[in-house]
């Protein structure tokens, strides 16, 4: 695996309607789920965590596995789900994950213009170049190694209000054996 790698027409266009009905009406929460720096609680954006049932109600886990079939991650290494709802105007930060992350990062509206921004940036390591720019595109995922910085760029006010995005976070070492995340085809 390349350390990002993008999947276009991921899920057939009835799923993708279903996850995104779904995401409309999740309960979302103010603040920053993955990061505690001070400064970045001065612009909070929403967010919703999903549990192991959410996760399997939206069917999206098995097919972020079969992109991952040639790598060591399978369900055992799934840690965490979190939905990212973003605004125009938005401010987002540059960020990492834990080294021993992976993340599968999937854009959720089912419409969206590339002249409304909401890119993903993916920057060298000085946090100053711009190694990769994704722009959001209906029906992507991308996977890629969650030490690598990144942010969201916000939508334009000429845009949809909001911005859908879920990321799944798979640890490189095992870490669910509970018998819970048996995931059902």
């Amino acid at each position: 695996m390349k350390d990002i790698n993008v999947y276009d027409n991921f899920l057939a266009a009835s799923h993708m309607d279903t996850i995104y009905g779904f995401l409309q009406n999740a309960y979302y929460r103010i603040g920053w789920s993955d990061t505690q720096q001070p400064h970045h609680n001065i612009f909070p954006n929403l967010h919703s965590k999903f549990t192991p049932e959410g996760v399997k109600s939206l069917n999206i886990l098995n097919p972020i596995l079969e992109k991952l079939k040639d790598t060591p991650i399978t369900k055992d290494n799934y840690k965490k789900c979190i939905i990212n709802l973003t605004k125009p105007l938005d401010v987002n930060f540059i960020h990492t994950h834990p080294y021993d992350e992976i993340v599968a990062l999937y854009y959720c509206n089912p419409t969206w213009d590339v002249e409304w921004g909401g890119e993903t940036l993916f920057y060298a390591e000085n946090r100053k170049d711009i190694r990769f720019a994704n722009p959001y595109t209906p029906n992507r995922l991308i996977i890629f190694n969650g030490d690598i910085s990144h942010t969201i760029k916000p939508q334009n006010l000429l845009g949809p209000s909001y911005r859908f995005s879920i990321s799944l976070f798979f640890d490189k070492k095992v870490i669910n054996k509970d018998p819970k995340w048996q995931i059902v085809k």
